[in-house]
């Protein structure tokens, strides 16, 4: 486990050295044309925690100063590996997104700040940046984790677990008695009532 844990450190230092962190300043007019991959690995380690070990992403990143800012634009082609909330198995999510993170260091940059959004189709950030440091890292981060749902679903028909055997009930047919009726019945505070009602009318 402490040789996996050294395997990981190593990578994510790797990536910190490989141009992930530009100064805010130091843009050109020109910009900067930024790929990234699971296959170039540069964003492997820090993506860790979201990807697991064997990550599938794809990154397209421009980066360019824009009205005493500097815009971070973005394509994300990404699969994500998420536990169904219902069943509780692994399944695979796939998205592709645009995004445009600005970071701006004074008021007066906002005032000044004039946006061309015509092929902005994804979404739009303005961040404060307190130092000098622009971590690209941490935007291509940032974007990934807003992708995961708060409550994920393999399937909006999915099944479940049934809740007295714990079989997964969109492989296998549960056994247990009258599972859909009693036992609901059992944890609804209105069984009560309802018991009482069927004795009135007998």
């Amino acid at each position: 486990m402490q040789e996996v844990f050294n395997i990981h450190s190593k990578i994510k230092n790797l990536a910190q050295t490989k141009g992930l962190q530009l100064k805010f300043h130091e843009v050109p007019s020109a910009g900067i044309d930024l790929n990234f991959s699971h296959t170039t690995g540069e964003l492997n380690g820090l993506l860790l925690d979201i990807l697991g070990d064997f990550p599938n992403y794809e990154t397209k990143i421009r980066v360019e100063p824009l009205e005493q800012m500097v815009q971070v634009k973005g394509q994300i082609k990404c699969e994500l590996n998420l536990t169904c909330s219902r069943c509780a198995e692994v399944y695979a999510n796939s998205f592709s997104k645009n995004f445009v993170t600005a970071f701006y260091k004074s008021e007066q940059s906002l005032k000044n700040f004039g946006m061309h959004s015509d092929d902005l189709t994804g979404s739009f950030d303005l961040e404060f940046l307190e130092g000098d440091i622009i971590d690209i890292g941490e935007v291509v981060h940032e974007q990934m984790a807003l992708e995961i749902p708060y409550q994920p679903l393999c399937s909006e028909e999915c099944l479940g677990l049934c809740f007295q055997c714990g079989i997964n009930k969109n492989k296998s047919r549960c056994q247990c008695k009258s599972e859909d009726n009693n036992f609901e019945d059992e944890k609804s505070p209105f069984s009560k009532l309802k018991g009482l009602m069927k004795q009135k009318e007998n």
